[in-house]
């Protein structure tokens, strides 16, 4: 199956010979019929055909992987082209907007208007059906160039009715009538080669803003609070057919490298799921000194910082928890351990509960460190054997940090 890209080429190649068929048509039928409002429309398509195959060629050398010239890729061409077919819908509105104002000064009389009519009818039904299929092959592909060719085909549309209502009003010998639609039909494609070559210019400046997509990341990075604990900052921009983002978050202090590199490739590709066409998404992390630390120690016996340190979890008693800021001991408090209490399951919950960033080690079982410490990034310092008291074994746990 190709890819949404490869069809959005299709659909231009498909547009380009289409186009080109029906300006033909409208040029010789112009011609023949002395109707210049059917010939300015042929001009009208033929420079549809060439935005169309600007389009094609923005897909096409967008595709190109990177090389040394271009090391972040040939992305932004496909943008490019579609600022160019904007700056030509626009010359297209001026060119109607002349047009109209000198068929108000010189009316002409065209004749075998039925000939005519019935190609203005054939432009109308094909610039409708070329607008749908170009638009969404556009969305699919993520194409400007392509989505800003089916606004054009849009617009053609309406200048199309304007063409049949020329001819009708001129077949009724009211040859104004040619002037003051063609006039109106130019301020609506001027209206729009102008919003497309904005759009198209901001990204290429890297201007780009989608409060929804920004909404959805977002989410999912305040999400994971264990491991994420503020983001800083969140950047998108366009590139083409693709989007690229960046994040700058704060990271919790007590997580390990392996948890952070496995965590964030996991929120990162979650992230790119979000939509299909976000090509790359970096996350920056930085790490904060921590200001405020919760400690439990395992206590065998004592409910002050001079109690004994268990070495065991059969000797436990119960945790004191000592809340450092900076070198200062703020605070601390006793909690009692029961024996239902000491099993994996009752025991991380029971920590858990306090919301505690370090625990000191007493032979824990692989569950409990597996939980505290890959699932709730808490980590579990080593107790030393010639470390007896809470003091002592906070003490040495600063020193370390």
């Amino acid at each position: 199956m190709s890819s949404p890209i490869v069809e959005g080429e299709k659909a231009a190649i498909w547009g380009i010979f289409h186009l080109a068929g029906i300006g033909i048509a409208k040029l010789v039928t112009g011609i023949f019929t002395g109707m210049t409002v059917l010939i300015a429309d042929a001009v009208n398509s033929f420079a549809d055909t060439l935005g169309v195959f600007g389009a094609y060629i923005g897909l096409r050398v967008s595709r190109k992987s990177a090389d040394q010239h271009f090391k972040y890729g040939y992305y932004k061409v496909e943008t490019f082209m579609a600022f160019l077919i904007s700056v030509g819908i626009t010359y297209v509105g001026y060119l109607l907007a002349v047009r109209s104002v000198q068929i108000l000064i010189a009316p002409t009389v065209g004749h075998n208007r039925v000939f005519a009519i019935t190609i203005a009818i054939i432009g109308i039904m094909s610039s409708y059906r070329l607008y749908k299929h170009l638009k969404k092959a556009g969305k699919k592909a993520n194409s400007l160039s392509l989505i800003a060719v089916a606004n054009e085909k849009r617009m053609d549309i309406l200048s199309g009715t304007a063409v049949l209502i020329s001819i009708i009003a001129n077949y009724q010998e009211i040859p104004y009538i040619e002037g003051i639609v063609s006039g109106i039909i130019s301020v609506l494609i001027l209206k729009v080669g102008v919003t497309s070559a904005k759009e198209s210019l901001f990204y290429l400046l890297d201007y780009w803003d989608d409060p929804v997509l920004s909404r959805k990341i977002g989410k999912i990075l305040h999400k994971n609070k264990k491991l994420i604990r503020d983001v800083k900052k969140l950047k998108l921009r366009r590139a083409g057919t693709f989007i690229f983002g960046q994040a700058f978050v704060e990271i919790n202090p007590f997580a390990g490298l392996q948890d952070l590199r496995e965590e964030l490739n996991f929120v990162r590709e979650k992230i790119k799921k979000v939509d299909p066409y976000i090509k790359d998404f970096a996350i920056y992390t930085h790490i904060p000194e921590a200001k405020k630390i919760k400690i439990a120690v395992p206590i065998s016996e004592g409910k002050t910082l001079k109690a004994t340190v268990a070495s065991t979890l059969p000797t436990t008693k119960g945790y004191m928890f000592v809340e450092v800021e900076g070198n200062n001991f703020e605070k601390f408090y006793f909690k009692k351990l029961s024996e239902p209490q000491k099993t994996p399951l009752e025991l991380s919950n029971f920590l858990k509960a306090e919301e505690v960033n370090v625990v000191v080690d007493n032979r824990l079982s692989t569950l409990v460190y597996y939980n505290l410490r890959r699932t709730h990034h808490i980590l579990i310092y080593p107790n030393f054997p010639d470390i007896k008291t809470v003091k002592d074994a906070v003490k040495l746990f600063l020193i370390d940090e």
